[in-house]
This record gives C-alpha cells, sequence and structure tokens, in this order.
C-alpha cells in the first residue's frame, strides 16, 4: 500500500514537472519574440493572440474531455465546420437567429449522439469511429449542400454575425466572453457533476468503472454531444470573426493537429484520467505564442507545420515520460 502511495505521489511529480516545462517555455517564447520581433510586446498584439485562441481553446475543452474519458474525437475540426455551415445556410435564408442556433444545436448533438451511440452500444474504437464520421460529414456538407465548394460567405450585415464578431463590451470581444465561458463549462462539467467523476473514472481504468456499475455508457454520450457542441461554439467564432466558412481547415488538418497538441502540451495525457481545465490554458498560451511569433517573423505556413510537428513529437513523447503505462491502467483498444 505504500509502495503504491509512493509511487503515485512520484507520478504526481513527474507531471507536475511538465506543466512547469511548459509554462517555462512559454515564458521564454515571450521574452525572445518581445527582443526579437517588432510589435510583438504590444497590447494590441497580445489582444490579436486573445482573439485568435478562442476557437482554440474552446475546441481544446471538447477535446480535453475526451482524452480525460480515454477517447479521442478526430471529428472535432469537422463538426465545428459542420455547424458553422449550418447556422450560415439557416442566416443566410433569413431564418430568425434563435431558430437557426436551436435547429444546429440540434444537429450537432445528433452527430455527437451518432459518435457516442458508435463508440458506447457499437463498441467501435474511438479513433475509427469519429475518423468515420468526419469523412461522411465532411463529404456531405461540401459536396451534397455546398456543391464542391470550399468556402460559404456569411452574410455581415446579419445581426447575428455582427454581435458575434463584435465586443460584448468596450475591449472585451464576445468570443473572448464565450471562450471563458467554455472553459467554466468545463470545469463545471469535470469538477462539479457526478458525470465529471465517472468521466475520471473510466480514463483511470474503464474496465474497473464499468464492472463497477458506473454509467459508462450514458456518460460516453455525455463526452461526445459535449465535444460536439463545443465545436460548435468554436465554429460560430470563427466563422464569425473571418467572414466565412472554410472547409480547408479541416482538409489541411493543421487546427485537428493543435488541438491535441494543446491537450497532450498542457499535462493530459492521451491514456486519460487526470487533467482539468488549467491545462488546457497552458497548453493554449504555449501554442497562441509560438503562433503568434511565427506569423510576425513570416515564417511560412509549410514552416509553421513543420516546428508544431516537432513540436507535437516531442509532447507526445514527454507524455509517454511523465505519464507511463501501469499494468493497472493499460488495456488493449483503448482509443
Amino acid at each position: 500500500m505504500a509502495e503504491r502511495k509512493s509511487m503515485a505521489e512520484a507520478g504526481r511529480r513527474k507531471r507536475n514537472l511538465l506543466e512547469i516545462i511548459v509554462v517555462a517555455v512559454t515564458v521564454a517564447l515571450i521574452v525572445i519574440f518581445s527582443v526579437v520581433v517588432d510589435g510583438f510586446a504590444t497590447f494590441g498584439n497580445f489582444r490579436v493572440i486573445l482573439s485568435n485562441s478562442a476557437s482554440l481553446v474552446i475546441l481544446s475543452c471538447g477535446m480535453a474531455v475526451v482524452i480525460i474519458s480515454r477517447g479521442l474525437d478526430l471529428s472535432l475540426v469537422a463538426v465545428m465546420i459542420a455547424g458553422a455551415t449550418t447556422f450560415t445556410i439557416f442566416i443566410n435564408a433569413d431564418m430568425p437567429v434563435a431558430l437557426a442556433l436551436l435547429l444546429t444545436v440540434g444537429a450537432m448533438v445528433m452527430i455527437g449522439l451518432a459518435n457516442a451511440w458508435l463508440i458506447a452500444y457499437v463498441e467501435i474504437p474511438a479513433m475509427l469511429a469519429t475518423l468515420a464520421s468526419a469523412m461522411l460529414v465532411v463529404g456531405l456538407f461540401r459536396f451534397a449542400i455546398l456543391q464542391g465548394e470550399f468556402l460559404l460567405l456569411l452574410s455581415k450585415t446579419n445581426p447575428a454575425v455582427i454581435a458575434l464578431s463584435g465586443d460584448l463590451l468596450p475591449g472585451v470581444s464576445v468570443s473572448a466572453v464565450v471562450m471563458v465561458a467554455a472553459l467554466l463549462v468545463t470545469w463545471f462539467l469535470l469538477r462539479g457533476s457526478a458525470a465529471g467523476r465517472t468521466i475520471y473514472a473510466m480514463g483511470d481504468n474503464f474496465q474497473a468503472a464499468r464492472l463497477t456499475g458506473l454509467p459508462v455508457r450514458t456518460t460516453t454520450i455525455t463526452v461526445y454531444v459535449f465535444a460536439a457542441l463545443a465545436a460548435l461554439c468554436a465554429g460560430l467564432v470563427m466563422s464569425a470573426a473571418s467572414g466565412a466558412v472554410d472547409f480547408r481547415t479541416v482538409t489541411n488538418g493543421t487546427l485537428l493537429f493543435e488541438v491535441i497538441l494543446v491537450v497532450v502540451l498542457g499535462g493530459i495525457p492521451l491514456r486519460g484520467g487526470r487533467g482539468g481545465v488549467l491545462n488546457i490554458i497552458i497548453g493554449v498560451a504555449l501554442i497562441a505564442v509560438l503562433r503568434n511569433g511565427m506569423t510576425l517573423m513570416n515564417f511560412t505556413a509549410q514552416m509553421q507545420d513543420v516546428l508544431k510537428g516537432l513540436v507535437l513529437i516531442v509532447a507526445i513523447v514527454a507524455d509517454n515520460y511523465f505519464n507511463p503505462r501501469d499494468t493497472e491502467t493499460d488495456t488493449v483498444g483503448d482509443l
């Protein structure tokens, strides 16, 4: 018993060390970019970083909850684009905003339910189920609805678009408010609800959670519906800011990798069972600063992808070191 407690304490120290390292690297990058890059260390640029990070934070909330439950959602960005497309089509057709939003939420909930049903009841591995649903959603929306087009433009005069892309208060953007709300809801789900306790139990040892009678199937439904709704919020924020829904966000795959990178760098292990909102904030801070600095230094998109790919590899290796598998939590096909 004492030996197990000692091992658990050693594991916690390792995870805390990873978080400290990521925070230190973020601070170091801020200092370096402030010295090297003109215009980085300005209030306006930090506000740009915050605004550009809103959709990444919201998506990371959805992915974090999924990964903590020992799952994986590769359809997250596809659902984000599908939600933004659905809402845009409705408001461009002059449908009342409230009705358009209600129908869009219903459609995204259905996608989340479909993912959860495949994973919890058909028992298809989460990685395969969500990859298949991502391909289905993208194909359906792009070819059946947009007829092969990559872009869908929003009506910039629509009150909903104006509201989402504007400020709630002077200096406080709506996207920042939605981002904070997503973090608070995620915290409540994980730490303040019965579903949250089951989510952690599933991630720590799924078979034990099921054998002890915890509602793992209904909790899986909660997890993937939450992820779909988080993706919708991110899609609305991103499309309103850019004035368009761009399907290349799905096809180039960069955003999905960034979301996984945020979760891993923040200290949430890919095998689940640990982590929370603070880890999301830590991971997003590093990626947001790195992305902004590389953009100001005129790095090409290809070079940025190379560097982020290297960081992702390092993060996965670090995750394997700081969160090693053991005989109690190691299971076959946990993704």
